[in-house]
Order: C-alpha cells, then structure tokens, then sequence
C-alpha cells in the first residue's frame, strides 16, 4: 500500500517557501521536487511526474545504464465546475552513458508502463472514506 498524508501544521511551525526542495532518493543519491504551490493540481503533476522519474530511472540501472542527468517537467490546466484537468503534457531531458537512441527507447518504454499516467489514462477509482470530525475543534475563539 502507498500512503501519503497532507495536514494542517501549528502556526508557529517553521515552513519553507515554494521551490526547489531536495530529497534523498531510493534510485538516485538526490531528487529535486520544484512546485510553485501546494494544490491538487500541482500534486497531480508531480504524481505523473515523479512515477516516470522513478521508472527511468529503475529500468536504466536494470540495463545497466547510468543516468547522468534526469528532468521530467510536467504541467497542465483545469477548467469548469467543478474544475477537471484538461490533460498533464510532460517532457522528458535525459542524459546518460547509451547512445541517444537507447536512452529514447528507455524513455518511451517507460512512458508506455509509467503505472501513474497509466492509471490516469484507464480511469482509477477515487473512492472517500469516512469523515472523522473532532469535537471543540471548530476554530470558535
């Protein structure tokens, strides 16, 4: 199962501005996230984003590739009401030890199984679950 978790955070926690944010990576030493604000849409982005980054990524070292240089830049808009995605476009910059034809055949071979954009593109089942509200939590002051 994965999991994530979005919370509210006390006020006087310490928060960093949108950006650059570098984190330890399972298939890279780092990975730098670049989102300009925390919403679904830009989540949804990075969901697609960070799928493919990790299946290039996996499917190099299975070859015996070493990646060099790795961006995915994924955007897109939402539109009406309620608001709908009008589609994620990505592009991919990569760089590596195997000639640019391996390391276009490693992309589309990614891109055709990325497990995310594969999910978006079938239709995935976004199912809530129960509402839990704590009580003298109403923000009254």
């Amino acid at each position: 199962m994965f999991s994530v978790e979005v919370s509210t955070a006390p006020p006087a926690t310490d928060g960093i501005e949108p950006g650059p944010i570098v984190f330890r990576h399972h298939l890279a030493e780092r990975a730098q996230i670049t989102i300009d604000t925390l919403s679904g849409g830009h989540l949804l982005h990075l969901a697609v984003a960070g799928c493919l980054f990790n299946d290039i990524l996996r499917a190099a070292g299975e070859r015996g590739i070493t990646i060099t240089e790795l961006q995915i830049v994924a955007d897109g808009g939402f539109t009406g009401e309620p608001l709908l995605s009008t589609g994620v476009h990505y592009s991919v910059t990569i760089a590596g030890d195997s000639s640019d034809d391996e390391l276009r055949e490693l992309v589309v071979e990614c891109q055709d199984a990325s497990a995310v954009a594969q999910s978006l593109r079938r239709g995935t089942a976004v199912t809530p679950g129960p509402v839990q509200v704590v009580a003298g939590q109403d923000g009254a002051r």
